[in-house]
């Protein structure tokens, strides 16, 4: 994960409210509404983890098929109940990006049979989009550890960082000390034409930043996060995201 991110685990927690996105939950938008707002300036070293210490968890989903997302439909396919799709920024005033909120999502983040997003003017850690693997507003874990990795379609004009969250880097599970340090890669070249990565399980990595240290556990996936690189202009798509055999 690229040091920008590291900032994101700052933000203190907001205790209580509906897990909705996979990133510290003053940057979820709540009730679908924009999250343009003014960053919060609690200092990256103070990061703490809700106090849910031990808590337990709903007993993880198996995927019913590869196929998680199509790019025409912001549901999360081959899991029952299906997650969603959410947008989610480091909440400068000034930034904007589509689709601008998650009630939006439907109607503005699929173009042309992908999800497709763009964004600037955030100036902490960046902005994007991501998808809960189960339920849409919910931290209920999927079992992916018949599966070898993660594949997808994409294409766009800037660099993308893409993050998997598992409950080890979840504050709602009481595993972390310092959260939201997922596993992830970065895609620097992306064209306007499609491509496909793929990426084996092996392949994603946290920054090393998060506590305690743990490994990527299959068992738990909790979501799945495509944002900027660091603090500058997104605009990229995709579709066909699968996982591998």
């Amino acid at each position: 994960m690229n040091k920008p991110v590291a900032k994101l685990a700052g933000i203190t927690l907001v205790l209580g409210a509906a897990a909705s996105c996979i990133a510290p939950q003053g940057q979820c938008p709540a009730g679908g509404t924009t999250s343009n707002t003014t960053p919060s300036t609690t200092s990256a070293s103070t990061t703490d983890a809700p106090s849910s210490k031990g808590s337990s968890s709903p007993p993880a989903v198996k995927p019913t098929g590869l196929l998680l997302s199509d790019g025409a439909s912001d549901k999360i396919q081959s899991i029952n109940p299906p997650g969603s799709w959410f947008v989610f920024n480091d909440r400068t005033a000034k930034g904007t990006m589509t689709p601008a909120s998650t009630g939006e999502f439907g109607a503005t983040g699929i173009v042309n049979g992908a999800v497709h997003t763009q964004g600037k003017g955030f100036t902490d850690w960046g902005g994007g989009i991501g998808f809960n693997f189960v339920g849409a507003e919910s931290v209920t874990p999927a079992d992916a550890s018949a599966y070898s990795g993660i594949s997808f379609k994409a294409s766009g004009s800037t660099p993308m960082h893409v993050a998997l969250a598992t409950k080890a880097t979840m504050p709602e599970f009481g595993e972390c000390t310092k959260c939201y340090d997922h596993f992830a890669v970065d895609v620097t070249d992306l064209t306007s034409t499609p491509k496909t990565y793929s990426f084996k399980w092996s392949q994603l990595r946290s920054a090393g930043w998060g506590a305690p240290k743990a490994s990527l556990d299959t068992h738990t996936l909790i979501g799945l996060n495509f944002t900027s690189k660091g603090a500058a202009p997104w605009d990229f798509s995709i579709k066909d995201i699968s996982f591998i055999p």
